[in-house]
């Protein structure tokens, strides 16, 4: 595991950093369980600042610490991943009808780069490149709402997303299938079709959700 990150990085969130792009990539799968010591051997670093980085997952809903087990990743369920798509398809929806308002040339020509970044990593087959920019395509509808309440539910359920992103796309080849319903996100968008945006959008997390609940790695799942 490589500790290189920025200089202005503490160690804890270097690690921190490292745990979390393994749970996302699926390098550290749903239910597995994280040893400290083995984690700080590998890191060639002291058990308190992995300790550390563990609480901090923890507290963001990634991470759970069991009795006798210590720390494992959480595990999702049908009923955490219906109650997570409810609050989806209000709060998304929403902030793309209000990112709407921000419309110019220039955020049409943001969006496009996004979709072209998203489709060069693809062919490049850097799946977690993709990852990244898939992130920072979803969050900039946030921005672009700027509304408080829907960057503050945005950060809430970010990492989740995120996580449920990693499941979804590496377990059921959902490359290519989210790349269409992202160009159809951008071309609603800017075409102003709020009816269409909306659509286009709840289909995403529609066929997001769908896909997840197929995953053998969905708790309960056979």
């Amino acid at each position: 595991m490589d500790l290189a990150l920025p200089e202005h990085f503490s160690l804890s969130h270097r690690i921190f950093k490292i745990i979390e792009k393994a749970i996302l990539t699926g390098t550290i799968k749903p239910g597995e369980r994280i040893i400290e010591t083995e984690l700080a051997k590998k890191l060639g670093t002291s058990k308190s600042p992995v300790r550390e980085a563990l609480r901090k997952l923890e507290g963001e809903g990634v991470v759970q610490l069991l009795p006798r087990k210590g720390y494992v990743v959480k595990e999702m369920d049908r009923k955490s991943v219906d109650d997570f798509f409810d609050i989806m398809l209000i709060v998304e929806p929403a902030t793309v009808r209000m990112a709407l308002r921000k419309k110019t040339e220039d955020v049409c020509k943001q969006l496009d780069e996004f979709i072209n970044k998203m489709e060069r990593q693809l062919k490049k087959k850097d799946f977690n490149s993709y990852l990244v920019l898939n992130d920072e395509f979803h969050m900039y509808f946030y921005k672009l709402a700027d509304n408080e309440w829907a960057t503050k539910f945005s950060q809430m359920l970010r990492k989740q997303a995120d996580i449920l992103r990693s499941l979804s796309l590496f377990t059921r080849n959902r490359f290519s299938p989210s790349m269409e319903e992202h160009g159809a996100i951008v071309a609603a968008y800017k075409k102003s079709d709020e009816s269409a945006l909306i659509k286009a959008v709840e289909n995403h997390l529609i066929r997001f959700k769908e896909n997840i609940l197929k995953s053998d790695l969905l708790k309960g799942n056979p």
